[in-house]
């Protein structure tokens, strides 16, 4: 009977000092924040490669912790195993041994990818058209080719999933523009938005006698 509870007491005894030096039972939580640079999207996917637990995150989410509790100087090291639609993560704090003061430090900053808005201007003729995406603009000359399309890009990139709105800023000499209505306003996708359409029509004037 006394070496049955010999046994016992020295699995205990084990238990505790595994746990202590990094064994499975654990108690310390690997967790961290995330920050975006733009509009959250969705897809980021962390894995701590010291035991291969993995947490995924939702839109938005601007913090973590893994499932699987790390024991004292037990190894960790998170990655980034899947980016987040349109966008690229990096990390910092996110190796070292567990321990109080390191496992709720890992940092993940997800940089939203910028994409490039524009189009086609359609019947330009005359010269002034400026076009607007909120306090972005761009001028568009017409065509060296009477009757051509012109492309037009703004200056200033969009990230993905922002939010879009094109508008005829100044209307060019002797015609009016407008912005078709396919594409615009819109969110931008995970890739340049060049299929904007802006129309272009002389002024008629009308004589009475």
């Amino acid at each position: 009977m006394k070496s049955s509870f010999l046994r016992a007491g020295l699995a205990l005894l084990c238990g505790v000092i595994l746990s202590a030096c990094g064994g499975s039972n654990g108690s310390l939580a690997l967790s961290g924040t995330v920050q975006y640079t733009a509009t959250p999207s969705s897809g980021l996917v962390l894995v701590n490669k010291g035991n291969g637990d993995k947490v995924t995150l939702t839109t938005g989410q601007t913090s973590f912790v893994f499932g699987k509790l790390l024991g004292t100087d037990e190894k960790f090291d998170v990655q980034v195993e899947t980016n987040p639609t349109g966008a690229v993560c990096t990390l910092t704090e996110n190796t070292g041994s567990a321990s109080y003061y390191t496992v709720y430090r890992v940092a993940v900053v997800c940089t939203i990818n910028p994409y490039v808005l524009g189009g086609t201007v359609k019947g330009l003729s005359g010269t002034g058209l400026v076009l607007a995406n909120g306090t972005d603009s761009t001028a568009v000359l017409p065509p060296a080719t009477a009757g051509a399309d012109v492309a037009f890009r703004f200056p200033i990139t969009v990230a993905n999933a922002a939010l879009y709105g094109v508008t005829v800023l100044s209307q060019p000499t002797g015609q009016t523009c407008s912005v078709s209505s396919t594409l615009n306003p819109g969110t931008m996708p995970s890739a340049d938005q060049l299929g904007l359409v802006v129309n272009c029509a002389n002024n008629t004037s009308s004589t009475s006698n």
